[in-house]
């Protein structure tokens, strides 16, 4: 009289893996046709020549507003590391050879411009 209620979860599962099974098979299929790889190779190297070709033309376009293009901010960016660490290498180096010079000296008593008044002798 009791029954179970159905299990849609391994329902579910079994479509799924059915479905799993099904793609993969097409899909091996697929990458194995020379009509597709060609297709797939004539997309990239179509993909490779429009990226070369918007690169050109930003550049252009950066060229003609006075502005640096990607490259040249890259090649800033690695000078300006470089200029970077031989700073740090520098300031490295002063601190071991004159540690007190960067300690400030305590200040001197105040100078004596003026001499006392003398007073009458008498």
């Amino acid at each position: 009289m009791s029954s179970t209620p159905p299990d849609y979860a391994a329902f579910f599962r079994s479509m799924l893996g059915e479905w799993e099974k099904a793609t993969n098979s097409m899909g091996g299929q697929t990458l194995k046709s020379e009509e597709f790889v060609r297709m797939l190779g004539g997309a990239t190297a179509a993909t490779s020549h429009a990226q070369e070709a918007f690169r050109g033309v930003m550049e252009r376009a950066l060229a003609a507003a006075n502005m640096p293009s990607r490259a040249e901010i890259e090649d800033i960016s690695a000078r300006l590391a470089r200029i970077e660490g031989a700073l740090f290498r520098m300031e490295a180096k002063l601190a071991e050879l004159a540690p007190a010079a960067t300690e400030k000296p305590a200040p001197a008593g105040p100078t004596r411009n003026r001499k006392p008044p003398e007073t009458p002798e008498g």
